[in-house]
């Protein structure tokens, strides 16, 4: 009998879990060894399990997910992660693609297809949603090749220290100088980008590779 694949559930919402759990047990190939309703011992529990796909819930309470998902990829190279998520936005998806995903998979994707994205991704391939493959073309045809031209030299620093999870406090303290200036270039850096939340301007950070900067 060949090995089954060891799939790990990172989901905090626990109907959802086990709705999962109980879909991906009915096949024989498939062996759902452990759940995690938060990101905070998300490491320690993958550590401890080592499962060949993580299936993550692209909005995980308890930290960042597509910083979890970049830290879980350097720590577990073997371990295939499988996104799950209700969101579309080109975003959260080029993001977590980027961060080094194996799949992502819509929660209004039939079972089916759920199940033939675990088999696909743990065996070394890679798996999108068609619609999720559709918004990633979209975001490449619109893809801006200098998305920071507008953003200031220190609205980059800024920008890049946001998307390395600092506060404001903190940004404030690395380049020496006051909270209030720090909170006025973070306003600055929403109205050129055209967003409301910090997390989007993360989001536009990690999709332009600012947060590497």
């Amino acid at each position: 009998m060949s090995k089954k694949i060891r799939v790990m559930l990172a989901e905090d919402h626990s109907v959802v879990r086990s709705a999962f759990t109980a879909l991906l047990t009915r096949e024989a190939d498939i062996e759902v060894v452990g759940e995690v309703a938060d990101t905070t011992t998300l490491l320690e529990m993958v550590d401890k399990l080592k499962p060949d796909v993580l299936i993550l819930d692209a909005h995980m309470p308890g930290g960042k997910v597509i910083f979890t998902a970049r830290q879980l990829g350097e720590q577990q190279p073997n371990m295939r992660i499988l996104v799950l998520s209700a969101y579309e936005r080109s975003e959260y998806i080029v993001g977590l693609v980027r961060a080094g995903v194996a799949g992502y998979v819509l929660k209004h994707d039939s079972s089916d297809m759920l199940v033939q994205a675990v088999r696909t991704v743990a065996a070394g391939e890679e798996w999108l949603s068609p619609r999720v493959a559709d918004i990633l073309i979209k975001a490449m045809r619109n893809y801006d090749e200098r998305p920071a031209a507008k953003l200031t030299s220190r609205e980059v620093e800024v920008l890049s220290l946001m998307a390395k999870g600092h506060k404001n406090d903190d940004i404030a303290e690395i380049l020496v100088i006051t909270p209030f200036t720090v909170k006025n270039h973070v306003r600055r850096i929403f109205r050129k980008l055209g967003v409301d939340t910090r997390v989007d301007a993360v989001l536009y950070a990690i999709e332009h590779e600012l947060d590497r900067v």
